[in-house]
């Protein structure tokens, strides 16, 4: 009888201990979870200059700043990273622009330029 106790306290015992390791893997899994989107928020936080939020932070933190996000986000964060480049560049700038002549932006900034040089002959002070 004593032995059937000694086996069930520790087979109860192992059981206790796999619960508490299940639990510590959820909480572990929960935190990775709750850092990649933390991640996120701050990206396009810093993207779009909005204030910072110190939950944020915390949950990243909290993850040991071990946070690795899903490759879905990662690749959408990358596109989005590479058009805003695209975007922000000159040559971005110009193809943006529609029915653009170059040959009439040309000229024009050429006719201002010989109008300034014109105006600054016929200053007095020089």
């Amino acid at each position: 009888m004593a032995f059937l106790v000694k086996q069930m306290k520790k087979e109860f015992e192992q059981y206790q201990q796999q619960l508490q390791e299940e639990k510590e893997e959820r909480e572990a899994d929960v935190a990775q979870k709750k850092a990649e989107r933390a991640t996120v928020r701050t990206h396009f936080r810093d993207k779009y200059r909005l204030p910072k939020n110190e939950l944020d932070a915390e949950q990243i933190q909290a993850a040991r700043d071990d946070v690795e996000l899903p490759e879905e986000l990662a690749k959408m964060i990358a596109e989005d990273n590479q058009e805003e480049a695209q975007k922000s560049s000159v040559l971005g700038q110009l193809s943006s622009i529609q029915n653009v002549d170059m040959d009439h932006l040309k000229n024009k900034a050429q006719a201002t330029l010989e109008d300034l040089k014109n105006n600054a002959e016929k200053c007095a002070l020089m």
